[in-house]
């Protein structure tokens, strides 16, 4: 026996499909519907915002309900510290009580210590993963090996630094280099200590051209095998005669203008100057900056 087919309502409003009727008993039905959600909602928590140590047990959902509780862990590279509690509960006023990530401290390396001369600082003011240390040596000595560790995760909560600690040792500088027609003082030491100076001199010359000291004359031992600046040459420097037009020397005359001789002009009058009144004889054999000009008044 075939059941008779149910026939809708013809007298509820909401059966009469070819009228107007229709659509506004419908959006009745949704806007009850609406109002039983949003009241139960505004009786509800939220999702709690995201936490840096810890995150949220289980599948996490839109909104909770009053007296529901919710369970933390610590995240990856975060340890439980007791007696904190991991557990929330929807209170009536739509917070949720308690709620901390204190419980959940970051891993740490193994505090390390100073080296002998030297000290160890914290980068970034602790030595939790993702720290670094940074190893400096009282002034006379320096570190030997990595200056710098870093405090790395190792699985889930341990961590380690990247490398062995460094040490501290003396500074010292191997002799100076030699140099071409010069020498230095010291000669007959084989090793230099810290701040150890020596200076250069250029050997004399057979002939009226005499050598001149080009650089510095005295270096010192700066670091480990460092010296402070690079050795000087000893060579012959010979400027043209300095000869300015319409003008003279007021200063530096002579025959030989060697290496950073130093002449002064001025124009003969009816000129005037253009250009630097004064001139070094330089390394490269001349005149820095170059010898002025003296040009004639005009009178327009």
């Amino acid at each position: 026996m075939t059941a008779a087919p149910l026939m809708p309502d013809s007298t509820h409003p909401c059966r009469r499909r070819k009228s107007y009727t229709f659509f506004w008993c419908s959006l009745g039905v949704y806007a009850e519907a609406l109002l039983f959600l949003l009241s139960h909602l505004s009786d509800a928590c939220e999702l709690p915002r995201p936490f840096e140590a810890m995150e949220l047990k289980g599948t996490p959902k839109l909104f909770y309900a009053v007296g529901e509780k919710i369970e933390y862990k610590c995240k990856k590279g975060y340890l439980y510290l007791s007696p904190y509690l991991m557990i929330a509960t929807c209170e009536p006023n739509h917070t949720w009580v308690p709620i901390s990530d204190a419980g959940c401290i970051k891993v740490q390396c193994t505090m390390l210590q100073d080296p002998s001369f030297g000290k160890v600082y914290y980068i970034d003011g602790s030595f939790s993963w993702g720290a670094r240390a940074k190893f400096t040596c009282m002034e006379g000595y320096y570190v030997v090996g990595m200056s710098v560790l870093h405090c790395v995760l190792k699985g889930d909560d341990e961590a380690y630094w990247n490398g062995y600690p460094p040490h501290c040792e003396k500074i010292y500088c191997l002799p100076p280099p030699k140099i071409k027609n010069g020498t230095h003082t010291l000669t007959d030491i084989n090793v230099f200590k810290y701040h150890e100076a020596v200076s250069y001199s250029c050997d004399p010359t057979p002939g009226p051209d005499k050598f001149s000291l080009v650089g510095t004359s005295m270096i010192f031992c700066a670091g480990h095998n460092t010296w402070s600046n690079s050795p000087p040459e000893c060579k012959v420097v010979k400027c043209p005669n300095p000869v300015l037009q319409n003008g003279r020397l007021i200063s530096g005359a002579g025959e030989i203008f060697s290496y950073q001789s130093t002449v002064m002009f001025e124009c003969l009058q009816g000129f005037y100057m253009e250009g630097s009144s004064m001139v070094i004889c330089s390394a490269n054999n001349s005149w820095e900056p170059s010898i002025p000009k003296c040009l004639k008044v005009t009178f327009y």
